[in-house]
């Protein structure tokens, strides 16, 4: 290609990509680039975000260890994180909260992410 047609197919993709670029959020963290940010949730009477209650996620429990807090989890997709179904180790805020459960157990479950870190907040048994 001559110089001239290099020059002419820049200035057509400038003027074509140039405004989808420039409208792109920068982010110095490219494993959140991709999760969506959500608006905080409502509080209801019961303490509980409207996200807490509404938006449990379905898994399965494949281990769990009530002595260091840890559970691993067969999840569906859990959409407040914007996060697709796998298989992963959550840390939980009560141990407590593993006590009812086994491995195999089918599971409702809340995820929040504190600190770099995803942690369960609330889980049920499924019904």
């Amino acid at each position: 290609m001559k110089p001239l047609a290099h020059s002419v197919v820049a200035l057509l993709l400038a003027s074509v990509l140039g405004p989808a670029l420039a409208q792109a959020p920068a982010s110095t963290n490219d494993h959140d680039s991709h999760h969506p940010v959500t608006a905080p949730a409502a509080q209801d009477n019961s303490g509980r975000s409207s996200a807490d209650q509404d938006n449990l996620s379905d898994g399965e429990i494949t281990r769990w260890d009530p002595r260091t807090g840890k559970v691993t989890l067969r999840h569906g997709e859990i959409k407040n994180l914007g996060m697709p179904p796998m298989t992963m180790v959550f840390r939980v805020t009560d141990a407590s909260m593993l006590a009812p459960f086994k491995p195999g157990d089918k599971v409702r479950f809340r995820v929040e992410q504190r600190t770099g870190a995803y942690i369960v907040t609330r889980m049920e048994a499924a019904r």
